[in-house]
């Protein structure tokens, strides 16, 4: 049986995608630091390890043999990476590094990165191509964005895919949590006071994406040979 790593696994996007990978057959080696993610999210199948990626100690727990590196752990909403900046920077590009560190030693095949659609900043309103000029406006976008950076510098050690995500929604979201998940904010409000509080312009666009189809994109990233280094 392969062992894949998953980290981020008490997520919501991670822990769909470790539920895909254990469906078809793999170990999964599953971390999470519980900041954010629950739990009780985590699939039983799954070896867990509860830890801080960005502190080497964590690093060291998780056991060799992982032959795919699928890295969804992080900080990730860009209001809050303004209220800590360092912590931003530690949660989504140190615990990168120190990922990228992990899959070397190891001889890890690839990994897979969690990237997000904050590293391109504000855009016009018309399909936006990977070759966008990236102009992020937060902290997080700037924190992402660089570790995409590290992931390039190193591609010829460790083979990366970065996937920039959207605006992700399906079941399972934090309904709870207000200042993250546009669609499961909105969602919340209209269900508890039949009212939807939007903050800023009403003109603005946002992109969507079923958590169904997040899950294929990352089995397929993570298998495909063709999606290496992109």
């Amino acid at each position: 049986m392969k062992k894949i790593l998953i980290t981020g696994v008490a997520g919501f996007i991670g822990s769909h995608v470790s539920k895909r990978f254990i469906q078809e057959g793999y170990e999964v080696v599953g971390i999470d630091d519980l900041s954010n993610g629950d739990v009780r999210n985590i699939p039983k199948e799954v070896v867990f390890i509860e830890g801080d990626l960005a502190q080497w100690k964590t690093i060291k727990t998780i056991p060799n043999g992982c032959h795919k590196i699928l890295h969804l752990a992080g900080q990730s909403s860009g209001e809050i990476s303004f209220d800590d900046p360092v912590a931003d920077l530690e949660k989504n590009t140190i615990s990168t590094v120190n990922l990228i560190k992990y899959g070397i030693e190891n001889q890890s095949e690839r990994i897979v990165y969690a990237s997000s659609m904050s590293v391109y900043g504000d855009v016009a309103d018309k399909p936006i191509s990977e070759d966008e000029i990236c102009e992020p406006l937060s902290c997080y976008g700037v924190g992402k964005l660089a570790a995409e950076g590290y992931l390039k510098v190193y591609q010829k050690q460790l083979p990366y895919v970065s996937l920039r995500m959207y605006n992700v929604y399906g079941i399972g979201q934090d309904m709870e949590n207000f200042r993250q998940g546009m669609v499961s904010i909105f969602l919340s409000q209209a269900l508890k006071s039949n009212n939807i509080i939007v903050k800023g312009s009403l003109d603005r666009f946002r992109d969507l994406i079923y958590i169904d189809d997040v899950v294929e994109a990352w089995y397929r990233s993570a298998i495909y040979p063709s999606a290496l280094n992109q």
